[in-house]
């Protein structure tokens, strides 16, 4: 099962905006990721950005790791902080309820 989180919902409280670009999250936001799961932020810049928790077992599958690939390509591969895939949020929910059948 994926759970996907809204980046602009439950966790508002503890962000602190220092920038468009940025948000800071608070130290106890580790306490939201359950064990087996790899937070990724999905979305591309025209749209915003949301909070999407892939379990382990999914990251080998061959198009987690092409869209990896792709987006560190477009992003560099020393990006600090959380993964990010540039891909329509709606497309990758389709992405992963096929992978998640598969398995």
């Amino acid at each position: 099962m994926v759970k996907i989180i809204p980046r602009m919902s439950s966790f508002r409280s503890k962000e602190k905006k220092l920038s468009t670009d940025y948000v800071r999250r608070s130290d106890d936001d580790h306490l939201n990721i359950r064990k087996g799961y790899i937070p990724v932020l999905v979305g591309h810049e025209d749209q915003e950005m949301e909070r999407v928790m892939i379990p382990m077992k999914l990251m080998k599958d061959p198009c987690i790791v092409t869209l990896l690939e792709m987006s560190a390509h477009e992003l560099g591969y020393n990006q600090p902080g959380t993964l990010r895939i540039h891909c329509q949020l709606e497309h990758f929910k389709r992405i992963l309820h096929t992978i998640s059948k598969r398995k």
